[in-house]
This record gives C-alpha cells, structure tokens and sequence, in this order.
C-alpha cells in the first residue's frame, strides 16, 4: 500500500460549499425570525420559544458569520495560487458592486467611509473585536413596550496597527455573495420538484 503522504497532488483544505450553503440558509432564519418579530406589542412576546431565541439569536448568527467568512477566505486563498484564480476575480467583479456589502471607517463618525469588498468584509468579521447587530421596534418609541427585532445590519469594530475601524456590513448580502460563489464554483445539485 502506498503511503498517501507522497502522492503528487496538491492538497489544499477542503471547502464544503453545502455546508457554505446550510449556514447560509440557517443565518438567513435567523436574521429572519429576528425581523419578524420588529414592532410587534410587548403583550405579544414572551413564552420559551421567544425566550430561547432571545438567548441564542446573536451568538449562534455570530458563530455562522464566522464560520462563513473563515471559508469564503480560505477560498479565495486557494485560488490565489490556482489556475482559477482569473475566473474567481472576474466572478467577484462581475457579480457585485463596489458598495454592496457595506462600507469601512476609521471609528470616527464623522469621517468619509469607503465601501467594503467581499474580502475585506470576510477579514473584518474574522477580526472583529466587538459585533453588533442593528435592531429597530418598528420606528416606535425607545421606551414603548414593543419588540426589537434586526434590521440587517452588523456593525463590526476592531483594531488593525493600533488604529480603530469600523464596518457597518449588509448582513444578506454578504450571506447572498457567499451563496453565489458557492453556486458558481461548485453548482448544487438540480432540485426535482414532485
């Protein structure tokens, strides 16, 4: 038997671009359910259901933010050094504007902001130091009993060199770019429908 040590194929980590597309699918739920339950009267949440979603939401859509960006980036890596590296960049110009995901700072408000591409939004979120999600209650009242729900966007901060930054990312279309390079690069499966 051959030790597969040896064997002259080049090894690179392994991307499961179905599981891209599971924690595609279940931070798209997330971010969902969250919306859905924007603006709705206080009287009208509340039980374990709402009480464990409160609970989880943030830290299990953190976690899939994450674990995306790592696998999007370690991609896109691997195609640096590929004969695909050409495809992938034209792909990326192709398929999304310059200000789709986002924009970047410098942590002061008052600053101008750039946009953000798909790679810098995946090496901010791996970098982040601290994440937020922007929650609004349907435009009433701060102190009106109705429920927060997210709005779709993360803002990340953090700090590169010792100088702050601070992205404000569209949280579905980073998950939509992700879910286009996967279905570009490695096409699902046809869906038979009954």
């Amino acid at each position: 038997m051959e030790n597969p040590y040896w064997h002259e194929f080049y090894k690179p980590h392994t991307i499961d671009f179905n599981e891209v597309r599971d924690l595609c699918f279940r931070s798209f739920a997330i971010l969902g359910a969250s919306h859905s339950l924007m603006g709705l009267p206080g009287e009208e949440i509340g039980g374990p259901l709402h009480g464990l979603f409160f609970k989880q939401a943030e830290s299990r859509l953190t976690s899939h933010f994450l674990d995306l960006a790592v696998k999007m980036r370690t991609f896109e890596d691997i195609l640096a050094t590929n004969e695909m590296k050409d495809e992938y960049d034209a792909h990326i110009k192709a398929s999304f504007d310059a200000d789709q995901f986002g924009s970047i700072g410098n942590g002061d408000i008052r600053a101008d902001r750039v946009d953000l591409s798909f790679r810098e939004a995946c090496n901010k979120i791996i970098h982040a130091e601290d994440i937020r999600y922007v929650y609004d209650n349907g435009s009433h009242g701060r102190e009106e009993d109705y429920a927060w729900g997210m709005e779709g966007t993360m803002e990340l901060k953090g700090k590169l060199r010792n100088k702050d930054w601070d992205v404000w990312l569209r949280a579905e279309e980073f998950l939509s770019a992700c879910l286009e390079i996967a279905d570009h690069f490695d096409p699902p499966a046809a869906i038979v429908e009954p």
